[in-house]
């Protein structure tokens, strides 16, 4: 992948780091506030929620580090990441957690923005599709695609990307899955014509309802992976095992720098 350029935070946006990965110290409002700012705007933006597996993947990925840093906003998705950040002195009191976030921009969005959704099944963009308009009746829906499984050739991709520009909407809501999302809204940032894009995973099934959300008790305690864990253990397994131990590993040794350092 090209050399694209770092985005420096904007003026007054309180950020911390967590093993490298920029990440906003923000509430689900003032995400909101600044999307809708940017939508605004005319330009292009991006909105990631970044979790520990997409932590872990930037520590030893430096191209994909580097899509991260080119986004506008990186939420703390996870409550590890927030825990993080409170020992750091930040002052924040939850994660932003990718399913609730799209529920409070669908749900707070002005009604004359446009909102497109990029990624799952037909199935799933019916059911979200209904669920958006539950949430906001009258919300404008520009658009739903369900893109082909697995790699794209230039002409798919072309095709696909001719639709996002044709919709003209404020915000693309993009499901491609963790890394690859944020990767694919990287590499052709610069062949949207305006829009905020946000990279939210499995946001869409779980806003559409298709899966149970965790207890809240489970998020509180950062117990997330588990509930998620035992719904699809045969695809997400190996994840954890890789993803969440490295993200441990790397985060102890940190902390014993940072404790010997200071």
């Amino acid at each position: 992948m090209s050399a694209r350029p770092t985005v420096v935070c904007p003026a007054g946006i309180e950020h911390g780091l967590v093993l490298g990965t920029r990440l906003d110290v923000t509430s689900y409002s003032k995400v909101l506030d600044r999307v809708i700012v940017m939508a605004r705007s005319g330009k292009v933006g991006a909105v990631a929620a970044a979790n520990t597996h997409l932590i872990g993947e930037a520590l030893t990925d430096p191209a994909y580090a580097e899509v991260l840093r080119s986004f506008e906003i990186v939420v703390p998705d996870g409550m590890p990441l927030v825990w993080a950040l409170r020992l750091d002195g930040h002052e924040i009191r939850d994660r932003v957690y990718g399913p609730y976030l799209m529920q409070h921009i669908l749900q707070h969005s002005p009604l004359n923005l446009r909102h497109y959704f990029f990624g799952g099944t037909v199935e799933c963009l019916n059911r979200l599709k209904a669920r958006a308009l539950m949430l906001n009746p009258g919300l404008q829906i520009a658009g739903t695609v369900s893109p082909p499984f697995g790699d794209w050739d230039s002409g798919t991709e072309a095709a696909l990307i001719d639709g996002i520009n044709a919709a003209n909407a404020d915000f693309i809501w993009v499901a491609l899955g963790g890394v690859k999302q944020e990767t694919w809204i990287a590499q052709n940032r610069h062949r949207f014509r305006r829009g905020v894009f946000l990279a939210v995973g499995d946001a869409f099934a779980l806003v559409a309802g298709l899966r149970l959300i965790a207890p809240a008790w489970m998020q509180r305690l950062g117990l997330t992976w588990i509930h998620r864990l035992v719904s699809e253990p045969r695809r997400l397994l190996s994840r954890y095992l890789r993803y969440n131990t490295r993200f441990i590993t790397a985060f102890m040794k940190e902390r014993l720098r940072k404790v010997y350092l200071d």
